[in-house]
């Protein structure tokens, strides 16, 4: 997995077996597809993305 190579950790939740999270992804990002990273931000909004690219981008963007 790419964060293990990188040797990070990010918050996980099961969607499956959380109702509570499968809601928040849900309503939050709009569609229940995993892999999905959220990114808070609080000006903005909430950024969720879905792509697995897009998530490894993002994180080799920001923390390196």
């Amino acid at each position: 997995m790419y964060l293990d190579q990188m040797e990070k950790t990010v918050p996980m939740k099961d969607t499956l077996r959380d109702l509570e999270a499968y809601r928040e992804l849900v309503i939050g990002g709009g569609r229940p597809t995993v892999p999905c990273l959220r990114i808070r931000d609080g000006q903005t909004g909430d950024k969720w993305l879905y792509e697995s690219l897009d998530i490894i981008n993002y994180l080799q963007n920001h923390f390196q």
